[in-house]
C-alpha cells in the first residue's frame, strides 16, 4: 500500500485517498445483479476529468454546487471535483419536495445542481425560472429530453476524451491536484448542509475544511479501523453523520465502501457484502431485531424453546462470554444469528437518535456490539461515542479528543472544538443564539456519568403542565415504543393541556397476529384499529409500559392511526425525526377530540 502524507485540507485529502487505494478497489455498487467497483486510480481519473469540465462552466471559488442524489460513485466524483475547484457543495435529500429543494437552491445561491435521475432533474427544472443564479443541471443517469438546462454527467466527464480525443495523463493530473491543494486554506468553506428541521425553516450549517477534517481525525483516534475493513453504507450522504463517518472517515483509512440499494435490500446485502463496520440509526437495529423475532416465531415449538432459552443465557452471561454456557449457546444459536449480518461484523456504530438500552444489551448478548454515539450537523457532526474498552450502555460515550463538553446551569449540553461550525449561512442572529462565547449550544439536555455523556432530553421537548410539573415527551415516547405492538408514537402536552395524549402507529404485523389469534375479523387496517378489543389491547399495553412512570407523565388518552409517519408524507425529516408541529397540525381534529373526551 502507498503511504501518502497526512492531509490538512480537502485538496490534500483527495490526493491522499486516491493514492492510498491506488489499484485497489475503493467503492462498490450493485448493478445487473453483481457489484461494480472503482479503484483509487480510476476514481482520480474521473475526478480529474470532471474537475476540468467544471472549470469550463466558469464558477468562481466559493460559489455553490448542489448534489441531490442517492449514494453512488458519481456523488463522490462530483464532491471531489467540486472540492478541487474550491466549489462549496450543498447536499440535498432526494426525498424533498420541489418547493423545499427550491428554497435550499435559492437560499444557498447554487450555480450548479448535480442530480441522480431524470425525475429529480425535471423537479429542479420546474423551478429553474425562480433560480436566477442556477446555470446548469447535471444528471448522473442519462436523460435525453433535449432540455438545454440539463447535461448528462457522462457527457461531461468524457468530454475531453471523446470530443477532443485527448488522452488522460496521470502525471498531469497529479500536478493539477497538487496545484489545487496549494490554493486551499483549512479555513475555506467546504460545504453548507441544511438541517432537515423538525420545526421551521431549514438552516444552512457552514462547515470549513478544518471543521470536517478535525472530526475525521477524531474518529480515526476513536476506532482502530484500517484497509482491511469494509463498510456497507445506506444512510444518505446528505446526512452529515454518514458523510463524515461512512464516507470521508472510511475512505481516509483505506476501508472499502459498498452502497446499499435501500433499507429494504439490507438483509440480503448484509449477507452478500459481509461488512466489518456499519454506521446506522436505531431504526435498523429495531428492524433486525423484529426480523429475528419473527423468524423465531416461525420455528417448530421445540426449536423455539431452545432459542428462547439461549436468549435467557444471552441476558445472564452477556458480560461473561468466556463461560461454557455462553459458548455452547453461541455455537448452537448466536453464531447463526450473526451470519444474518454477514458474519464478519466487528461492531455497529449507532447515531442520529437514542438507542434503546435493552435492545443494545440484547445484541451484545448474542455477540453483536453496537456502540452508541452522539452528534449534530453543527459539530461536523460527531461529539462523543462509546468505543472498544470504553463502553457504557445508556450513554453516548465519552467526548472525542479535542472536544470540550460541559453541562450548562440549565442542564443543556454545550460543546467547543475545532469541529464546530462557523455559523448558519446568512443567518447571523441564529448563529449568535447558537454559538455563545465560542460554545455551541446543542439544545439537548444531559449529564455526565463518570466521564460518559448521557442524553436525558431535548430542551424543546420538556413541557411544563398546567399542574406545574415538567415532563419529557421523549422519555414517554421511548417508554411506550418498547411495546411490540407500537411502531411509532408521538405524545403531546402543554400548560393548556391537563394531561398527556398520544398518537400511535401500530406494528401491523404484530397486531394482525393478535387479531388472528383472537379471531378478530376485519376488512382493512383502518377497520382493525377501530375494533374495541384492539383499543383495549393498546390501553393495557400503554399502562403496562408506563407503570413505573409518575401519574402526571403517563399517556392517558390515545388514538391509533393507520398511516405511518414517513418522509414522503412530510411527517418525518429525512434523518427520521418526527416533525412535531406538522403532525400536530395534520391531526389537530383527532388531538382536540382526545382532550374533549373523558379520561380512561
Amino acid at each position: 500500500m502507498n503511504n501518502p502524507k497526512q492531509f490538512t485540507n480537502f485538496g490534500e485529502y483527495v490526493e491522499n485517498v486516491t493514492a492510498k487505494f491506488g489499484l485497489r478497489k475503493a467503492i462498490f455498487w450493485g448493478e445487473n445483479e453483481h457489484y461494480e467497483s472503482l479503484t483509487g486510480s480510476k476514481l482520480k481519473e474521473l475526478v480529474y476529468l470532471t474537475a476540468r469540465e467544471i472549470e469550463k462552466l466558469k464558477l468562481k471559488p466559493g460559489e455553490k454546487a448542489a448534489i441531490i442524489s442517492e449514494n453512488r460513485y458519481e456523488w463522490v466524483v462530483t464532491d471531489f471535483a467540486c472540492i478541487s475547484n474550491r466549489i462549496v457543495t450543498v447536499p440535498i435529500y432526494t426525498t424533498l419536495t420541489a418547493g423545499q429543494i427550491k428554497y435550499i437552491l435559492k437560499h444557498s445561491e447554487a450555480r450548479l445542481c448535480f442530480v441522480s435521475s431524470g425525475a429529480i432533474a425535471e423537479k429542479v427544472n420546474s423551478v429553474m425560472n425562480e433560480l436566477p443564479k442556477m446555470k446548469k443541471i447535471i444528471c448522473f443517469d442519462n436523460t435525453s429530453n433535449g432540455n438545454k438546462n440539463i447535461i448528462n454527467f457522462k457527457d461531461l466527464i468524457y468530454y475531453s476524451l471523446i470530443r477532443t480525443q485527448e488522452n488522460y495523463d496521470e502525471a498531469e493530473a497529479d500536478k493539477y491536484f497538487r496545484n489545487c491543494s496549494k490554493q486551499m486554506s483549512e479555513n475555506d468553506l467546504l460545504t453548507i448542509i441544511y438541517t432537515s428541521g423538525t420545526t421551521g425553516t431549514p438552516k444552512g450549517v457552514c462547515l470549513t475544511h478544518k471543521n470536517v477534517i478535525t472530526n475525521i481525525k477524531q474518529c480515526q483516534k476513536a476506532f482502530p479501523i484500517d484497509h482491511t475493513d469494509r463498510f456497507l453504507s445506506f444512510l444518505p450522504y446528505a446526512h452529515s453523520y454518514e458523510r463524515t463517518t461512512g464516507y470521508y472517515y472510511a475512505l481516509s483509512v483505506g476501508a472499502e465502501v459498498y452502497y446499499a440499494q435501500s433499507i429494504d435490500t439490507l438483509p440480503s446485502q448484509l449477507i452478500e457484502v459481509k461488512p466489518t463496520i456499519m454506521t446506522a440509526v436505531p431504526l435498523l437495529f429495531n428492524r433486525i431485531y423484529n426480523r429475528l423475532m419473527k423468524g423465531v416465531q416461525a420455528l417448530p415449538r421445540r426449536k423455539q424453546i431452545m432459542v428462547k432459552s439461549s436468549f435467557a443465557i444471552a441476558r445472564r452471561y452477556r458480560e461473561n462470554k468466556n463461560s461454557v454456557v455462553w459458548k455452547t449457546a453461541d455455537k448452537m444459536v448466536f453464531k447463526k444469528l450473526r451470519e444474518r449480518t454477514g458474519g464478519r461484523i466487528k461492531f455497529f456504530i449507532s447515531g442520529g437518535s437514542a438507542l434503546n438500552t435493552k435492545l443494545a444489551e440484547f445484541f451484545d448478548g448474542i455477540g453483536i456490539m453496537i456502540y452508541q454515539g452522539y452528534g449534530m450537523t453543527e459539530a461536523s457532526p460527531v461529539i462523543s461515542v462509546n468505543r472498544i474498552g470504553k463502553n457504557k450502555f445508556g450513554t453516548v460515550g465519552i467526548p472525542l479528543d479535542g472536544m470540550d463538553v460541559k453541562i450548562a446551569n440549565d442542564g443543556e449540553i454545550i460543546v467547543k472544538g475545532d469541529n464546530v461550525m462557523t455559523g448558519y449561512y446568512k443567518l447571523d442572529e441564529e448563529t449568535k443564539k447558537t454559538i455563545i462565547d465560542g460554545w455551541l449550544h446543542t439544545g439537548d439536555i444531559g449529564e455526565m456519568d463518570n466521564g460518559f455523556l448521557k442524553i436525558t432530553d431535548r430542551k424543546k421537548s420538556l413541557i411544563k403542565t398546567s399542574s406545574g410539573e415538567y415532563i419529557s415527551l421523549t422519555h414517554i415516547e421511548e417508554t411506550i415504543e418498547s411495546s411490540p405492538y407500537v411502531q411509532q408514537i408521538i405524545s403531546f402536552a402543554s400548560d393548556e393541556k391537563h394531561f398527556v395524549s398520544g398518537l400511535i402507529i401500530p406494528d401491523f404485523d404484530e397486531l394482525k397476529n393478535f387479531a388472528s389469534a383472537s379471531k378478530i375479523t376485519f376488512k382493512n387496517e383502518k377497520e382493525l384499529i377501530q375494533n374495541p378489543a384492539i383499543l383495549k389491547l393498546y390501553e393495557a399495553e400503554i399502562n403496562r409500559c408506563q407503570k413505573n412512570m409518575a401519574k402526571y407523565e403517563r399517556v392517558r388518552k390515545f388514538a391509533l392511526l393507520a398511516e405511518p409517519f414517513t418522509i414522503e408524507n412530510e411527517t418525518l425529516t429525512p434523518s427520521l425525526k418526527l416533525k412535531r408541529r406538522v403532525i400536530e397540525e395534520k391531526h389537530k381534529a383527532i388531538i382536540d377530540k382526545l382532550y374533549k373526551a373523558s379520561k380512561f
